[in-house]
């Protein structure tokens, strides 16, 4: 913050003129009691738009500052490296989005993204067998994350109290003078050559900068305690590319995803439909044994080696166009913010930035979401942005919780060294359900609802369902043919 700078002021104390306050009587209910001041948003992705919206139903005014410039329409930003990769939306996490955004899936419907039952369209390749293919009552969407991103951008860009700042790259944060309370953040416009310093201030501050996040660095800088950090690693790496399947070769699956599980299943993929034809394919492996992008020929060994003929299907049979795309998974990671006894008030952390997941088991869209969701519920009891921060971050780790739990279980099958007595408990019990959903069509109905977070994972605790795990596993049915 060179003090040799220039400096800008932008966004203190607000004028409450006719507009803002026309503005926020249009919010319905919650506009009965006076909205609140400033609100500033960290990040213009899913996590952070998503978090614009419920800030816009009590804040009279809503500033989303973005590093990457948000250019019109349906175009990949370099702040989301796994935008080219297959991503999935959870029924839960749809149906908050549906209720943020009324509308929103008929919208990507018009735009290509299929609506299905999960059980019908979704082929699964779980460890022991493919999952059973009826329906389960759980309707999802097939979807490009960039296309989601940008129909939610284009909305935000529409409500009268939210204002994006794109372009402009955050360098840090301001507290109050005995460091009790976040007041602003500090950065400068990208194509601001003198890198003029701007002061944006705000009564709530929002981190949704995802897994780039500079927060930690940030409270170091200001003499306080980073979070402690839980992190249970992957290996895995994407290959992706998209293709175009001739009229008449589609298969008849909208979904294909063969599940990694080590050390058991080593590899695996994911297909997309992401618009009529067009097909988004991945195939995931080790980094050690993925080829580079560049041997197409020996991605395509790799994908006819899997147990899945689905992405060895498309990548024959469909025209290539985009090139291939790698990107590391991430593994998971949880900054516990929620535990750490000197983080300011009026700063939240959400999404990736505060807890982010292996996304190969879908679950991070759907979690930044719920916590979206309960931050809302929680200002709309509240009479002011003080003494939120405390509450709402408890509540995003109470979301964070099981999906946390399932995936670095799952995970620990890369690492050799022992895990605790709770997590290998929970890594058997996983192991038996996965064993026997694929003979069991109303087992993975009940496996199908929790997996999209529709019901809670002690549903599966049920006597009904231990009795059924304890029988012996019936054969595996044929779940993924090809017409």
């Amino acid at each position: 913050m060179g003090a040799s700078r220039h400096m800008v002021t932008d966004g203190s104390n607000p004028d409450r003129d006719g507009t803002e306050a026309s503005a926020g009587a249009r919010r319905g209910a919650d506009s009965v009691r006076a909205p609140w001041g400033h609100a500033v948003v960290i990040g213009a992705g899913f996590t952070g738009l998503l978090a614009a919206r419920v800030l816009s139903r009590r804040f009279a005014r809503v500033t989303l500052v973005e590093r990457d410039r948000l250019a019109p329409g349906t175009t990949h930003r370099s702040g989301l490296p796994q935008g080219r990769h297959p991503h999935g939306l959870l029924a839960r996490g749809a149906a908050v989005v549906e209720e943020l955004f009324p509308g929103m899936r008929n919208e990507l419907a018009a735009r290509g993204a299929p609506v299905f039952d999960f059980g019908e369209g979704f082929a699964t390749l779980l460890p022991h067998g493919w999952a059973p293919r009826a329906s389960v009552g759980v309707k999802v969407q097939a979807l490009d994350l960039t296309a989601l991103e940008s129909a939610l951008c284009d909305r935000i860009r529409a409500e009268p109290a939210v204002s994006v700042r794109d372009g402009f790259v955050v360098e840090g944060i301001r507290l109050s003078p005995d460091r009790a309370r976040a007041v602003a953040v500090v950065g400068h416009d990208r194509d601001d050559p003198g890198r003029t310093q701007v002061v944006i201030e705000a009564d709530l501050l929002v981190d949704a900068a995802g897994r780039a996040s500079r927060l930690p660095a940030w409270l170091t800088a200001a003499g306080l305690p980073q979070p402690t950090v839980r992190r249970v690693g992957s290996p895995l790496v994407y290959s992706s590319r998209m293709y175009e399947l001739p009229a008449g070769t589609a298969p008849e699956w909208l979904v294909s995803f063969e599940m990694t599980y080590p050390p058991l299943v080593r590899r695996g993929g994911a297909a997309v439909t992401v618009a009529g034809r067009h097909r988004l394919v991945s195939v995931i492996a080790p980094a050690g044994e993925l080829p580079p992008p560049r041997d197409e020929a020996a991605l395509r060994e790799l994908a006819g080696g899997l147990r899945s003929s689905h992405f060895a299907h498309v990548m024959a049979n469909g025209r290539p166009v985009t090139p291939v795309y790698r990107c590391p998974v991430g593994g998971n990671r949880w900054l516990r913010y929620h535990r750490l006894g000197e983080l300011p008030d009026r700063l939240l952390v959400l999404g990736d930035a505060f807890c982010a997941y292996n996304p190969v088991y879908g679950q991070g869209l759907t979690v930044a979401a719920l916590q979206a969701q309960h931050m809302g519920r929680i200002l709309r009891r509240a009479d002011g942005p003080a003494g939120l921060a405390r509450r709402v971050q408890r509540r995003a780790a109470g979301v964070a919780l099981f999906p946390w739990l399932t995936a670095t279980a799952a995970d620990r099958g890369w690492d050799r060294s022992r895990a605790g007595l709770g997590l290998s408990c929970l890594r058997l019990f996983l192991g038996a359900v996965l064993r026997r959903v694929p003979g069991d069509p109303a087992l993975y109905a009940r496996f199908a609802r929790v997996q999209n977070m529709l019901d809670s994972p002690f549903g599966l605790l049920r006597p009904a369902v231990l009795l059924r795990l304890l029988r012996p596993a019936r054969p595996a049915r044929d779940g993924g043919p090809l017409r």
